[in-house]
């Protein structure tokens, strides 16, 4: 199964075709660019590198938030133009999830996070290692409320791996509140990239749970925000 996938809701635009289990291309870039300009360049290298046509594709699947309001609806606005226009199927895929998915087997708790502005952060909860499932919705609170909600979590002296940009200004505030219980994983790791948007995607287009191409809209979370 061919699949193409995308995410532009961070600074960090990703694009990458997979093929079953295999990675064939993909082309990350952090640079200072509007994804308008870069990402359909970037769509049409990574089909010419891996010799692949856009009509052979199985489907796509992009990064749907939340993140950069812009970033997201540019994504989202070129997949879903993308695949109505080649009639083919289209699943949206939570970027926080991408980014946990990166810890996935990582023992404990895993805690992706994105710095939204305005004193809050974009976060979610996660349950690592063999038994991988969300714990959580995708949230947009204060940093001080999502560490709340994980108390319970921390009752049981499992590690919390934290993984996300959110972590350049945060970070501190988190370490001083859990102390060795936490775990940063390395910024490389903050990436949510093409290749497991994609990844993600593919689980849920193999169970048939398909995206429709009208009502994909964007999740920036924030209430009032479409």
């Amino acid at each position: 199964m061919k699949i193409l996938g995308i995410d532009t809701s961070t600074p960090i635009g990703s694009v990458a075709v997979i093929d079953g289990d295999n990675l064939v291309a993909e082309h990350t870039l952090n640079i200072v660019q509007a994804h308008s300009s870069r990402l359909m360049p970037a769509i049409d290298g990574i089909l010419k590198w891996s010799d692949i046509t856009a009509d052979t594709l199985d489907g796509c699947a992009v990064g749907i938030g939340p993140g950069s309001f812009t970033g997201i609806r540019i994504g989202v606005a070129t997949i879903k133009s993308l695949c109505y226009a080649l009639d083919k199927p289209i699943v949206g895929v939570s970027t926080l999830e991408a980014i946990a998915y990166n810890l996935r087997w990582t023992n404990g708790i895993i805690c992706p996070l994105l710095d939204a502005r305005r004193s809050e952060v974009y976060g979610a909860i996660f349950q690592g290692g063999s038994e991988w499932q969300r714990l959580s919705e995708d949230l947009c609170l204060s940093i001080e409320a999502l560490l709340d909600r994980l108390d319970p979590h921390t009752s049981s002296n499992r590690t919390i791996n934290f993984v996300g940009d959110g972590l350049a200004t945060y970070g501190d505030v988190v370490r001083e509140r859990l102390n060795e219980r936490v775990h940063f994983a390395d910024p490389i790791f903050n990436v949510p990239r093409g290749a497991t948007i994609a990844h993600l995607g593919k689980q849920r287009l193999q169970n048939g749970d398909i995206d429709d191409y009208w009502n994909l809209v964007p999740n920036y979370v924030r209430v009032g925000l479409y």
